[in-house]
């Protein structure tokens, strides 16, 4: 019986390769593991996420929320900067906040330990200091149900 290096030596090389710019990780499956297990809990800030709403976007309360302490924009302050800068969006979504940014997200379907860590992720910060609106990594590509 003959067994062929060359489909390890390809494998050995294409990671070789992958080394100088990223990880071989996603190749083996390890990626999807890595967003559920406590490796995920270090890619988040260093400071807790607190849960500020969670709800159909088009409910949000005007008033009612507290404003974080440290902060100067209010949860509806930032739910109005959101609104004008990604209008039209519909659905689930969650507000978080930590230390110095609210993050939102399109968060349905999600269970309430991964919905933090996909606002982080994948949604849109708003800075409760200055107002200024932060695209995390992959907020462009968040789209309501509606439009999918």
């Amino acid at each position: 019986m003959t067994i062929s290096v060359f489909p390890f030596l390809r494998l050995v090389s294409v990671c070789g390769a992958a080394l100088m710019g990223s990880s071989c990780l996603p190749m083996f499956g390890a990626g999807q593991v890595l967003a559920g297990s406590s490796l995920a809990d270090g890619l988040l800030p260093s400071s807790s996420l607190d849960l500020v709403w969670r709800g159909d976007i088009r409910s949000f309360p005007s008033s009612g929320l507290r404003t974080p302490r440290g902060f100067k924009v209010s949860p509806a302050d930032s739910y109005s900067l959101l609104m004008e800068a990604r209008p039209g969006i519909a659905g689930e979504w969650a507000c978080y906040h930590d230390r110095s940014n609210y993050y939102w997200a399109f968060v349905a379907g999600k269970k309430e330990e991964e919905a933090g860590l996909y606002a982080v992720r994948r949604g849109v910060a708003v800075n409760g200091i200055s107002g200024e609106i932060e695209d995390a990594p992959a907020a462009k590509d968040v789209r309501p149900p509606s439009v999918m």
